[in-house]
């Protein structure tokens, strides 16, 4: 089950759209040297990166809402997420940067009914693995009494913002966040098949992207 804690006693300046970081938490704290940089999301969903408009004839176009089945795996054939999981197919405004832009990209075109395999690389999807995204912390952002331990996927907020992070290592005076996806740098396999393409209004576009933020 993954944690949330708050973090307290400094100032977090992060471009928050979902799941999408700027690591510039530990930075501000004085935790760090490194400079604040963009992270790539978990996916297929949530990412700041629109993609450029696929020209095609028919089926799925930028600006509609495309809702789709998938299952990812890795190169080995390993499942590491399924929309079946949740019982209700994803849902996301195609060119919205709603998905990474590969994903987003595959689905331009297609239409209802119909399924499609491919393989993105992590430059495609999350991005290569960043070792400048491991960043250290005083142990005390963990609240006394928290069981949190190596390995934990938590979410730190403050001030109503949300950043994803993994527990990379931790001891008596200093716990270390992985900030990087734990799909970064790898290439990942898809095989989506649309359930429901509506073209949305400017207004309605509008709408949902205010109900996102």
């Amino acid at each position: 089950m993954e944690k949330r804690f708050t973090i307290s006693g400094c100032s977090i300046s992060l471009g928050i759209a979902g799941a999408i970081l700027l690591i510039a938490a530990a930075l501000l704290c004085g935790c760090t040297t490194t400079q604040p940089e963009q992270v790539q999301p978990q996916t297929p969903v949530q990412t700041p990166v629109q993609t450029e408009p696929v020209a095609c004839a028919g089926g799925a176009q930028t600006g509609d809402m495309v809702e789709v089945d998938y299952i990812g795996t890795y190169d080995n054939g390993t499942e590491f997420d399924s929309s079946y999981k949740s019982g209700k197919p994803f849902s996301l405004i195609l060119g919205s940067g709603g998905a990474i832009p590969g994903f987003d990209k595959a689905l331009h075109c297609m239409k209802v009914n119909e399924t499609k395999k491919f393989t993105l690389s992590p430059e495609e999807a999350y991005g290569q693995y960043d070792p400048a995204k491991i960043v250290s912390m005083p142990i005390e952002f963990i609240p006394a009494g928290e069981n949190a331990t190596i390995g934990d996927r938590v979410t730190l907020f403050d001030g109503g913002q949300l950043f994803q992070a993994t527990i990379a290592d931790m001891n008596a005076t200093n716990v270390t966040f992985d900030l990087n996806s734990p799909l970064a740098g790898k290439a990942l396999t898809f095989e989506v098949t649309v359930r429901n393409i509506t073209p949305l209004t400017v207004e309605e576009k509008a709408g949902t992207s205010e109900k996102k933020e």
